[in-house]
């Protein structure tokens, strides 16, 4: 491994900057067996230039059992259930022996399952196997990651807020720290170990609501929302810079990211097809806010209020109810889910999302989870969108 140094990935920010505003693009990193396989695509994504990979920290899929049959389910003929996750902390410390440049990031995990304490020796702990290539991200946490296994999270903001600060504390002083709060404590702690170089490793934040922006802008090196509609991406990000301001931080001080699923095919009515006749993309849908079911004239099949990205219980769905709730979700919706179409409609709208203030794009490949026959078609496409990604945000920043 040739270590590029912690200067290379935390000066990102100023970078953009200086030179009008750059824009990095990231890819999602391959969490199930076998771990060769899952190693081998980082690799893969730094060979095609990717700037940073990321891997998911879940326990469970969105997709309950009772769908998971080869009658509704194409994937269900290669692979028993959709929960098979390994963990992303030995797959990015493996990543990083077969890497050099790309940054490896764990977007994201939340403060119930991993301690805080703990995870800031972990973040210390890959900040040096990675070389200083390292990025955490964190949010509340799902419920599906948690209840099934006794979890409880019942203040999931304020934990995440007094996480973040115990995380700051421990990274940036060896000890001993105390900290008192209504979830964490800390009594004369100790973090002997540093990190690589002169500032810890970068800290993202998933965050969509008022107080999960206001603490992205107060506590985070980056924010990392889902992000498909531009001027809902805007007015998170607003909320973002205004607490960001109001904390008196520098303006480079959060790196503003978006987290943007994409189905790619060769039109915009062959995307169109492919997302509507998935069921799987269906309760991908199931997961965004109430609000976008309401500016489509409908609930939530969820419930009125719902955030399905944080409630849903795949568990506690049958058959029967699982095609009743994919049903209920509106076209409109389902394909607000996904930037899609050809190649040159994913570029325009990621460059539009770029254009209002994203400076780190994560692009995530949904096509082959809506029909797995097209996945080595889309990552070509995929490639030819990145090109024009790459060439219009040139363009942007010598313009600037």
């Amino acid at each position: 491994m040739d270590p590029i140094g912690p200067a290379s990935h935390r000066g990102s920010a100023s970078l953009g900057a200086a030179m009008g505003r750059t824009l990095e693009l990231s890819a999602m990193g391959g969490n199930r067996p076998p771990a060769e396989a899952a190693i081998s695509a980082a690799v893969a994504r730094e060979a095609d230039g990717f700037d940073a990979v990321w891997w998911a920290d879940h326990f469970l899929h969105w997709f309950p059992l009772g769908i998971w049959t080869q009658d509704l389910v194409p994937q269900a003929a290669t692979s028993p259930n959709p929960h098979t996750w390994m963990d992303p902390v030995p797959i990015i410390a493996a990543a990083a022996e077969r890497t050099s440049t790309v940054r490896l990031g764990i977007g994201v995990t939340d403060l119930v399952r991993r301690n805080p304490a703990s995870l800031a020796q972990t973040a210390l702990t890959l900040d040096h196997v990675t070389g200083g290539r390292f990025m955490l991200g964190v949010g509340t946490g799902e419920d599906l990651n948690l209840v099934p296994y006794g979890m409880e999270n019942p203040a999931p903001m304020q934990r995440l807020e007094e996480g973040l600060e115990v995380m700051r504390l421990l990274m940036a002083d060896p000890g001993p720290v105390d900290y008192e709060g209504q979830v964490f404590r800390l009594d004369g702690a100790f973090m002997g170990v540093r990190p690589l170089g002169d500032v810890p490793p970068p800290i993202w934040v998933a965050a969509h609501r008022p107080r999960g922006l206001a603490l992205a802008g107060r506590l985070g090196d980056g924010w990392l929302p889902l992000a498909t509609d531009v001027d809902a991406y805007a007015g998170m990000l607003a909320q973002v810079r205004t607490a960001q301001h109001a904390a008196g931080r520098p303006d480079d001080a959060v790196t503003a990211g978006a987290y943007c699923r994409v189905v790619v095919a060769d039109d915009d009515d062959e995307a169109r097809e492919l997302i509507l006749g998935s069921l799987l993309m269906r309760f991908i849908a199931l997961t965004r806010p109430s609000e976008a079911y309401e500016a489509a004239g409908a609930q939530h099949p969820l419930g009125e209020g719902a955030f399905g990205l944080t409630s849903f219980m795949p568990t506690r769905v049958g058959r029967d109810e699982a095609l009743a709730l994919a049903a209920a979700v509106p076209d409109e919706v389902l394909l607000g889910t996904v930037i899609h179409g050809s190649p040159d409609d994913v570029a325009r709208e990621v460059l539009r999302i770029h254009a209002v203030g994203a400076d780190h794009v994560q692009l995530t490949n949904m096509t082959p989870l809506a029909d797995p026959s097209r996945a080595a078609a889309s990552e070509a496409l995929l490639r030819e969108a990145i090109t024009t990604i790459r060439a219009g945000a040139l363009a942007g920043s010598a313009a600037a």
